[in-house]
């Protein structure tokens, strides 16, 4: 349901407004008001989704409002809809973050049309935003993670080869390409600004430092029976790999555990 708000002096106009917003099932008029000072209590008390905003009002014109929107940061989206609008004013309300100007008489399906698109447009922009930051979040938290494991096994952070490592076991984690030669290590070199040929140098003596330290207690919990300080070093591809799937079944032992309570 989109909230609309309508803020305009002339009274018999918002009344027709209201009447016509009103016959559709997805557009709520929440409140009206005739002058920017009464607009700006509607703003902050009723919190509509969108206003129909005039310019000239008494008391407190529709710019003025809009500037107060703008300075206290609020996310209502306006629709300008006006009698008198030269090229400077409608250059300033779009500066104030009005999101369309439309000069009266209107064709009123026009406007529910607009209101529709604008309100559709928010609704998207906030879905991508939560989404990128759940993805920016769950980036963080397996950083996080790989970065506990390269730590615990010996491997210091002042490394570049460390840097490398992670951002490698990163890929490999959200189902890139294991090609090492021709993926991993140029996207990392690209990233890094150097080439695929010292990235694969920095992270086998990333993993020489560690595995030398023999920390046989946390090489035995990350790799199990498929490595081990016996058997001598593994390969960078092996590494790697196999620290990316500890995460993943790290990440199915939670998930069951939480689904099992």
């Amino acid at each position: 349901m989109i909230k609309i708000g309508i803020i305009d002096d002339n009274v018999q106009f918002t009344e027709i407004l209201k009447d016509f917003l009103s016959t559709f099932n997805d557009m709520d008029v929440i409140g009206v008001a005739h002058n920017g000072m009464e607009g700006m209590e509607l703003i902050e008390n009723q919190k509509p989704d969108l206003i129909i905003l005039d310019l000239i009002m008494p008391y407190s014109d529709g710019l003025s409002l809009l500037k107060n929107i703008y300075e206290e940061n609020i996310t209502t989206k306006v629709i300008i809809l006006t009698a008198i609008g030269t090229e400077d004013i409608i250059t300033r309300a779009k500066e104030l973050g009005a999101s369309y100007f439309l000069m009266k008489p209107i064709e009123l399906s026009n406007l529910s049309n607009m209101i529709m698109s604008i309100c559709s447009e928010s609704v998207s922009m906030k879905t991508i935003l939560e989404k990128k930051i759940h993805n920016t979040n769950n980036d963080e938290k397996l950083e996080l993670k790989i970065s506990d494991i390269l730590r615990s096994m010996g491997i210091p952070a002042n490394l570049k080869g460390y840097f490398f490592l992670r951002e490698a076991i990163q890929m490999i984690n959200n189902g890139c390409e294991s090609s090492f030669s021709k993926v991993i290590y140029p996207a990392i070199a690209s990233k890094y600004h150097t080439t695929p040929s010292r990235v694969e140098r920095a992270i086998r003596h990333a993993i020489e430092v560690g595995w030398n330290r023999g920390n046989i207690e946390q090489l035995d919990f990350v790799f199990g029976n498929t490595v081990s300080p016996l058997k001598g070093k593994p390969t960078n591809g092996e590494f790697i790999v196999l620290i990316a799937e500890h995460l993943r079944l790290q990440k199915g032992m939670e998930i069951g555990s939480f689904t099992s309570v």
